[in-house]
């Protein structure tokens, strides 16, 4: 008995130590920053679901956004639409805007103007 529990307690430690691994050679989590201006919001919000799927499949979690949602505290004026999204890593958020995030917003310029900024996490402490 004493000698299952000794072996299950070093898994578990073993299985914790080789997710942290995993876990920083992955890179930490990376946050895209969409500053929008639609002009032709019926268009956009058709053509949006396309994008929204995009993003799921890559990883990508929403955080705050949408449209009219902030407001200028210095500076600016803020685009009408804002949105925050975080990604796993730089790898998860490369592979979202290749497989066809990127294709979309170079398709959808006609009805909007963008501006995306990535942002590496740090870590907390």
């Amino acid at each position: 008995m004493k000698k299952t529990i000794l072996l299950l307690t070093a898994g578990i430690v073993v299985g914790v130590g080789v997710s942290q691994l995993l876990r920083a050679a992955e890179g930490p989590p990376v946050y895209s920053v969409a500053e929008i201006n639609v002009r032709d919001k019926a268009a956009y919000e058709k053509a949006l679901p396309e994008a929204m799927n995009f993003i799921k499949e890559g990883g990508g979690k929403y955080l705050a956004g949408g449209f009219d949602k902030t407001r200028t505290r210095m500076g600016m004026p803020a685009a009408n639409r804002y949105v925050i999204q975080v990604y796993p890593n730089k790898a998860a958020l490369d592979k979202t805007w290749d497989s066809g995030l990127g294709a979309w917003v170079e398709k959808n310029k006609g009805i909007a103007d963008f501006r995306v900024i990535e942002a590496e996490g740090v870590e907390a402490k």
